[in-house]
């Protein structure tokens, strides 16, 4: 396809950007598009053993802190937690649309990223922290700190929110090598064993090498 019928399908402004970035060559900007698209999918085996991992571990320690798989309903009516209330509204909803039983794994299922890792925000320091810290029975204690897990979980979720939006990844700094080794650095505090079953189908260090930029 020609440069005009791919600012028409895919619009001026989000073409512009590579254009802008590969000096105004055309030929360039549309293979930096198709590698950051190629590179956005390389990056999802990650992310999704971080999240779904994540997720998981944080539900057994709530439903141990809690003594019921259904914890969030603990926090009903106390303002702290006024944003995951909304947040656990608004995944039932979803489920009763699809006709799907509320059940607790599903409600987990249905929560975003942004909900797990807001329960890491020092507002819930002295509720939640002891708890959570758990989560990552293999973090060296040095850097067990709920601001430093934070941290991570946070830039984490800015990238796949970038991913999801189908932003820019290709020029990011730091790059992907770098994002990557920070995400799966996450899940090996939450268990080393989870980093060699990703290695084994991981995509992201061969498509890197094939479409880093030049």
């Amino acid at each position: 396809m020609n440069w005009n019928d791919l600012e028409r399908h895919f619009s001026t402004a989000r073409l512009g950007r590579y254009r802008s970035s590969c000096a105004g060559d055309e030929r360039k900007a549309v293979s930096a598009y198709v590698n950051n698209m190629l590179l956005a999918g390389a990056m999802t085996p990650m992310l999704s053993v971080l999240e779904i991992a994540l997720r998981n571990g944080i539900h057994r320690r709530m439903s141990a802190l809690y003594q019921r798989p259904d914890w969030w309903e603990a926090w009903s009516g106390a303002p702290v937690f006024a944003r995951q209330i909304d947040e656990v509204m608004v995944a039932k909803g979803r489920l009763q649309r699809r006709a799907e039983i509320a059940t607790p794994d599903k409600i987990v299922a249905e929560l975003a990223f942004g909900f797990w890792s807001s329960l890491f925000n020092g507002a819930f320091t002295a509720v939640l922290w002891k708890d959570l810290r758990l989560v990552f029975p293999r973090c060296p204690r040095a850097q067990r700190k709920r601001q430093a897990i934070s941290s991570a979980l946070n830039q984490m979720r800015d990238l796949r929110n970038r991913i999801f939006h189908h932003e820019q990844l290709i020029w990011l700094h730091p790059d992907l090598p770098d994002l990557h080794a920070n995400g799966t650095q996450v899940i090996g505090w939450i268990d080393p064993q989870l980093v060699l079953w990703l290695a084994g189908f991981d995509p992201l260090p061969a498509t890197w090498a094939t479409c880093r930029p030049r």
